[in-house]
């Protein structure tokens, strides 16, 4: 046995692939161990495959490097392989789908020798996801047979392309449908703006889920019928954490802080979005007190807190209070910066706008065009 390869480990392989049954301990001869040695000396390599490694684990492999980006990778093991199966030719249609490669998906799915449902349903979705529906509805019209999943995705498309009769007249010849093929119509309209038509469809779902009650809240929150958002949000069986921070901003954005703060106080919990929206929207109700009241209160402030606390201020005109905060930051990003600069600027403190337009470059920070546009006020005040 070559004395580069530790036997211990050597033993722990064998004992490990006896397991899995991929082969057995015989397989373990000189050339397996010349390739385990090279394995060894190479970084991340792709060994020549053996008869050893069965489909099922190149399969795994393949969207595993897929998983991480590494899609020139996954090839090299696709194209190695000694045999290949449909659920081969899916994987590595998914791995180039998911790393927003269309082109060289759609070559690897030409030459399928088979069909195969998985990477049929794969390919639909990606052609949507890009815009392409009509290449979509050709794959969808080839298929021989057709799962939930690719109705769903090519009625998706139709939405989402602007051409929704033809989107609810696939859905409504659709021969099974489940709770997602309902929400993903629903979706549909709400995003085409058709908000009668999402009730319509929210009130003949056959079953619900806090994901479609979701979708309707928010489209009712969006709408300014915040009345139906909340006798919908109170008949909730379940509701998370996201549908709570939409009915709170509809309170604060429709100007009914005490009933946001009401809300907020029964929130079973809160995370850093729910503390931003009642400091932003408490300070857009001119409350900028008691929205630093809630900022002070705030745990584990994120920059998008800090910058909503300072631009309440700025829009206040109490520059010296955002400057306070400003400087009292662990962290800035372009944002910070610039609702300074356009602060001072827009307060005629043209010396303080430039001042800063200086300290933001020695921190490394390229302005931007809201940058540009307060530096151009400085020099018109």
């Amino acid at each position: 046995m070559p004395s580069s390869v530790c036997r211990l480990h050597l033993s722990k392989l064998s004992a490990i692939v006896r397991t899995l049954g991929h082969f057995n301990a015989s397989s373990l001869a000189q050339p397996n161990l010349e390739l385990l040695q090279g394995c060894l000396r190479r970084p991340n390599p792709i060994p020549v495959l053996s008869k050893a490694f069965n489909v099922y684990s190149c399969n795994v492999e393949i969207t595993n490097l897929g998983r991480y980006g590494k899609v020139k990778e996954a090839r090299n093991l696709f194209d190695q392989m000694p045999e290949r199966d449909a659920v081969s030719y899916a994987s590595m249609i998914n791995v180039y789908l998911k790393n927003h490669d269309l082109p060289n998906a759609e070559k690897l799915f030409q030459t399928m020798p088979t069909n195969s449902l998985v990477a049929e349903s794969s390919m639909i979705n990606g052609y949507v996801k890009s815009g392409h529906i009509y290449e979509a509805r050709k794959v969808f019209d080839r298929m021989e047979n057709r799962n939930v999943y690719s109705w769903t995705s090519l009625i998706s498309g139709y939405f989402s392309c602007g051409q929704v009769e033809e989107g609810r007249r696939l859905f409504n010849h659709m021969p099974v449908k489940n709770v997602v093929s309902w929400t993903n119509v629903l979706l549909g309209y709400v995003r085409n703006s058709m908000i009668d038509e999402a009730r319509l469809v929210f009130d003949l779902m056959p079953e619900r889920n806090t994901v479609s009650c979701t979708v309707m809240i928010k489209a009712f929150v969006g709408n300014d019928q915040l009345d139906e958002a909340l006798d919908l949000f109170n008949n909730m069986p379940q509701r998370n954490l996201y549908t709570w921070n939409i009915m709170l901003s509809g309170y604060l954005n429709a100007n009914r802080a005490s009933e946001a703060i009401e809300l907020f106080n029964s929130m079973p919990q809160r995370n850093a979005i729910s503390w931003t929206t009642m400091v932003t929207g408490l300070a857009d109700n001119n409350m900028v007190e008691l929205a630093r009241g809630y900022f002070d209160r705030m745990p584990n402030k994120d920059v998008a807190a800090w910058n909503a606390m300072i631009t309440s201020y700025v829009h206040e005109g109490l520059m010296t209070e955002a400057s306070e905060l400003f400087y009292l930051m662990r962290e800035r990003n372009i944002v910070t910066w610039n609702v300074m600069i356009g602060g001072y600027a827009k307060s005629g403190s043209r010396g303080e706008a430039l001042k800063h337009v200086i300290l933001m470059l020695r921190f490394c920070f390229r302005p931007n065009a809201t940058t540009i546009t307060s530096e151009w006020r400085c020099y018109l005040c």
